[in-house]
């Protein structure tokens, strides 16, 4: 009935507009004619939109990816029951090795649905979205529930995801101009709004999801009023902490705040500046992997998985705030070909052990840098055709042992992963970004296991066929800032971690469906030197396919 009604009201509406504009037409015919007038008839089938579709309600857009891999960085996944992640040569967590003449292959495959929801008589203010996950290897786990498999004989396995369920609020009913987001969302070191605004945009602006990278739930607001602005709340994890000691059941909260603003200086030119902080009273009994990997920063696995430094602290409470600017230049070549982006962070804060005489630390201090520069030159005529010149700066810290960290501090400190740099163009010394379950490299993260990162890297992308056929081939090499403990007391370890050189072919079969061909090369350095589980060279060949649909 309301469909009917609505469906009326529509076509009497533009019938009284048409009456309308003839009867303006009349009034003013000393001026130009609206309308067609004797030919009104014809004109009016034109452009009559009554049999027009209406605009949809429902929008699903499906993601589906597949990767087979060939490669001797072999991860252990039982540990996170289907999943591999961290740094090559670390001795727990995923304990991904390379070894002579030891290779394994296997193929990832990846469905992600996304549902919006915009009934029509919330007249467009709001929008409901939910988006789930479906990962898993092929041939691993059938007719079990768990996350990330389900890929062998029989499927039948419980495991979906639950990745966002949120509702967006347009007051002005423009989306563009103010949006406040409620629920389980995408959070992103990014000043845009991830749900409204393409993935290659937020991992080339603000703080390219180094410090932060993941989805959690809270509320967000973005505005696009004089400049962009942001302005997040999310309670990143909970535990009753002295429920066993004091016979206190409260909650306690580990809490995010994040604000952000970018001003344009320029068309395609935008400055920002960010202030965060967190707090955390969960004393480490909160959990990133639930009743496995604990968070914080007295969890003794969680850097194991995400490269993260490890601290000699218990029962600890504190915070850490961050101060950042950061800036994009032309980074989609619209004013021209030389395009830039960076950012500079620091970390500061503190957190103290509530148990001193059992914690090896008391305290311990946090004050730590991070620096980003890349340059971009389109040198041809196809949108690919792209030469980029970038590089990372993190400090390091030469005694993990004592109160005074000095290296980067970012959310991999409390997620699973949460924070995962996107834009480095590397398949092996940072982790290749088109994956599944299985995000290893020689750094996953910019803190480098607290030792400091400097890294460089250069490519050259050439559209072979424009928007068809691409070629990209990449070198990087990076060093740590500190020297890393020894893995062997007798032999020392260097700062150098190696140099990689990849090559990656993509041909766009249609319209945001895709299929590539990847391979790289890492020549490991003396980082590794004394290590037992990294004793030759790193290397990989991928093969991808890539299918978004709408």
């Amino acid at each position: 009935m309301a469909w009917w009604w609505l469906s009326e009201t529509r076509r009497t509406a533009r019938r009284a507009v048409v009456a309308l504009a003839l009867t303006l037409a009349g009034a003013a015919s000393a001026q130009s004619t609206p309308v067609p007038g004797l030919y009104y008839g014809e004109w009016y089938e034109e452009k009559n939109r009554d049999e027009d579709a209406e605009p949809r309600e429902f929008i699903l857009i499906n993601y589906f990816f597949t990767r087979l891999s060939l490669t001797n960085e072999v991860g252990d996944p039982a540990g996170l029951r289907g999943v591999a992640l961290g740094p090559i040569g670390s001795l727990a967590g995923s304990a991904v090795r390379a070894e002579p003449g030891r290779a394994a292959y296997f193929v990832e495959q990846r469905w992600i649905p996304v549902i919006e929801y915009s009934p029509h008589f919330v007249d467009g203010l709001a929008s409901f979205r939910a988006q789930f996950e479906v990962d898993f290897l092929w041939g691993r786990s059938a007719n079990a529930v768990q996350q990330n498999e389900g890929g062998g004989f029989n499927a039948d396995q419980v495991n979906i995801q639950t990745k966002n369920v949120n509702v967006a609020i347009y007051p002005t009913r423009k989306p563009s101009q103010l949006t406040l987001l409620i629920g389980t969302q995408p959070v992103y070191d990014s000043i845009y709004d991830p749900t409204r605004t393409p993935l290659a945009d937020i991992t080339r602006t603000g703080y390219k999801l180094t410090y932060l990278g993941s989805d959690a739930t809270g509320l967000s607001v973005f505005s696009s009023y004089k400049g962009h602005a942001r302005l997040s709340l999310l309670p990143l994890g909970t535990a009753q902490s002295d429920k066993a000691t004091r016979d206190d059941p409260r909650l306690k909260y580990i809490w995010l705040i994040t604000g952000d603003y970018a001003y344009p200086v320029r068309p395609g030119t935008n400055v920002g500046l960010s202030l965060w902080y967190l707090n955390d009273a969960t004393k480490g009994d909160a959990y990133a992997f639930d009743g496995l990997v604990k968070s914080g920063p007295s969890s003794t696995g969680l850097n194991s998985f995400t490269g993260t430094a490890r601290f000699e602290i218990d029962r600890p409470t504190g915070s850490v705030f961050w101060v950042g600017a950061n800036f994009n230049h032309n980074i989609d070549f619209r004013t021209g070909r030389l395009g830039a982006s960076g950012f500079v962070m620091y970390n500061g804060g503190r957190y103290t052990s509530d148990d001193p005489e059992r914690s090896a630390l008391d305290e311990l201090n946090i004050s730590g840098l991070a620096a980003n520069l890349e340059l971009m030159y389109q040198w041809g005529r196809g949108p690919a055709d792209v030469v980029t010149l970038e590089g990372m700066f993190s400090t390091g810290d030469n005694n993990l042992g004592d109160e005074d960290y000095t290296g980067a501090f970012t959310l991999n400190q409390y997620g699973l992963p949460g924070a995962v740099w996107f834009n480095h163009k590397m398949l092996i010394l940072f982790p290749f970004t088109s994956t599944v379950n299985n995000y290893t490299g020689a750094v996953t993260d910019i803190s480098n296991q607290g030792y400091g990162l400097r890294a460089g890297i250069a490519s050259a992308a050439w559209d072979i066929v424009p928007n068809k056929l691409n070629l990209k081939m990449a070198v990087g090499t990076a060093n740590s800032g500190a020297t890393p403990a020894r893995w062997n007391p007798d032999v020392r370890r260097g700062r150098y971690i190696g140099t990689e050189v990849n090559a990656e072919l993509r041909y766009h079969i249609r319209y945001l469906m895709t299929a590539g061909l990847h391979a790289g090369y890492l020549f490991r350095g003396s980082f590794y030197d004394g290590s037992t589980t990294v004793r030759t060279n790193p290397w990989a060949a991928f093969t991808t396919f890539t299918w978004y649909a709408f």
